[in-house]
């Protein structure tokens, strides 16, 4: 008789979510169920339990506790998908402010414009030598020179915009590289920072970038607001 029972309880409940189902997604197979599922579903379990082997309070406190976890879930998810739309929107404010601006940020791009390298410095992780490198946009070294030891505090990168025959080069856009040693011949880590003024926005995945010179920058990057 148990087993009886049983059986028509599970064809039951199995009936009222297909039901459910159906007319929730008009003849389309749902794949998820949504909170009023769920309480069709638990209500009737309730109804077609076995009454020889009742549901007891244990098992219905585990089941409540698990609908209000997951509407709990969906609410959280929902406000961070809020939030991060509200963020990338302040971030896209911020950015729209900076165009015109002279901004100082992470990289190591250097230009030439009237045969004048554009601003550009490095910093030392620890007093060292270095050796400083000019690249043209092929990738190909245009321009190198050494410098003295150095200490932890910020250099400005020098450079007369010549090659190393001491031609001047055209204008456009470069790279440039610093690597330092310690006095015991050990590497130390550079930091590098370019200088440009910010010339418009683009939005990639979200994402605000900012246009400076031939160059797309993060805010994330900026390190100084210049002028």
């Amino acid at each position: 008789m148990a087993t009886s029972l049983t059986n028509v309880a599970a064809t039951n409940v199995g009936s009222a979510l297909s039901q459910s189902s159906a007319g929730a997604t008009s003849g389309k197979r749902k794949t998820v169920l949504s909170q009023e599922d769920f309480i069709n579903l638990f209500v009737t379990q309730m109804r077609f339990q076995n009454p020889l082997e009742p549901m007891d309070n244990y098992q219905m406190a585990t089941q409540m506790a698990q609908m209000t976890s997951v509407e709990s879930l969906k609410s959280i998810h929902e406000a961070v998908e809020k939030l991060a739309a509200s963020q990338a929107s302040w971030s896209n404010f911020q950015a729209s402010g900076l165009i015109g601006k002279k901004v100082e940020y992470l990289g190591n791009a250097i230009a030439l414009e009237q045969g004048i390298a554009s601003e550009a410095y490095y910093q030392l992780a620890g007093p060292g030598k270095m050796q400083l490198q000019v690249y043209d946009a092929a990738g190909n070294l245009v321009w190198k020179s050494e410098a003295a030891f150095k200490d932890t505090g910020k250099q400005k990168f020098e450079w007369n915009g010549k090659n190393l025959q001491g031609v001047q080069l055209p204008d456009g856009a470069y790279r440039f590289q610093v690597s330092a040693v310690d006095a015991k011949g050990s590497p130390i880590s550079v930091t590098t920072r370019s200088v440009g003024t910010v010339s418009g926005i683009s939005l990639e995945n979200g994402t605000s970038l900012l246009q400076v010179g031939n160059n797309q920058v993060s805010l994330s990057d900026i390190t100084a607001i210049l002028a």
